[in-house]
């Protein structure tokens, strides 16, 4: 667990030194950062995604070279950027909004499912969370370093947020890492559950490899629990899209396959390409109360 855990919550182009300064009071408090991580951090505060992304590149021989960009976008979303003539890819690019989304979304739901009895106040939240992520946009920063302290969030659920987030994060980068490398001419719905593919081995091989002791521990957030984190990222894509309008939707019945088609084909490659030893109870168990809790806080079916 790192320092940039926390950070990550609120991308730094958009936080307040007041916001900063709860967040340090807040590490300082708790006993579950790695205070050698912290400092790796301190250092290089992009240490971690530009470590994972070497990893992605050493681990699968791809010879690519493409900059890292972090912003706000129409898309709300992770995609990939073309050079001038088209030809080539020149850079990554993920969503500060995206970025967001992803966390608090993770980080309410585990407060519910661990403190039930904080239903109205998560049902707040996530109604607060979806509202600015979609509305608001560049307003949906302010004010969400008080989201741990208001929920009185427990540290494992702390925990167990915070990794799942790396383990969707590292997803959706090998995901648009396909849309580089692919060569193939594909239709865009095809091209799409591809690169999901693609996405879902890359974290199978983080999780094969934190077990092999190959990661750095800067990076010990692969547990094998979470294999089935791309299936949660959907089921948040699937909310969000229920509540957009004047916003590019993360399933497009012309282009792109939805959420729920997305989280199908996930699910149909656990026989083909999650190892035999894997323990995959607790992942089934999580993905299981994760889809229950969000019913609850939403109040859909």
């Amino acid at each position: 667990m790192s320092y940039l855990d926390i950070l990550r919550s609120l991308p730094t182009r958009q936080t307040t030194d007041e916001d900063l300064d709860k967040l340090h009071e807040l590490v300082s408090e708790k006993d579950i950062f790695d205070e050698s991580v912290l400092i790796t951090l301190n250092k290089d505060p992009m240490y971690i995604e530009r470590t994972i992304l070497h990893h992605i590149v050493d681990s699968f021989h791809l010879k690519l070279y493409f900059e890292y960009l972090y912003g706000i976008s129409e898309q709300s979303n992770a995609f990939v950027i073309k050079s001038a003539d088209g030809n080539r890819a020149s850079g990554l690019f993920f969503d500060e909004v995206l970025d967001i989304s992803i966390m608090h979304f993770l980080l309410i739901v585990w407060a519910y499912v661990y403190q039930p009895q904080y239903i109205k106040v998560c049902k707040d939240k996530l109604s607060r969370l979806v509202n600015d992520v979609l509305i608001k946009r560049k307003e949906a920063f302010k004010g969400w370093a008080n989201t741990i302290e208001e929920l009185n969030i427990p540290d494992r659920a702390i925990v167990q947020a915070l990794d799942m987030y790396w383990a969707a994060w590292t997803f959706v980068v090998g995901h648009e890492i396909f849309h580089i490398i692919n060569n193939e001419i594909l239709s865009r719905r095809e091209e799409e559950l591809r690169a999901d593919r693609f996405g879902f081995q890359v974290l199978i091989r983080f999780i094969e490899d934190q077990k092999s002791g190959i990661l750095p521990k800067e990076l010990d957030s692969f547990y094998e629990d979470y294999y089935l984190v791309p299936c949660i990222l959907m089921e948040i894509f699937r909310v969000l899209d229920l509540h957009r309008e004047d916003v590019p939707k993360y399933g497009d019945a012309d282009h792109y396959p939805s959420p729920e088609e997305r989280m199908q084909a996930l699910i149909d490659l656990y026989d083909t390409d999650v190892p035999d030893d894997f323990d995959t109870e607790y992942g089934n168990a999580f993905l299981a109360t994760f889809l229950d809790a969000v019913k609850e806080l939403c109040c859909m079916e």
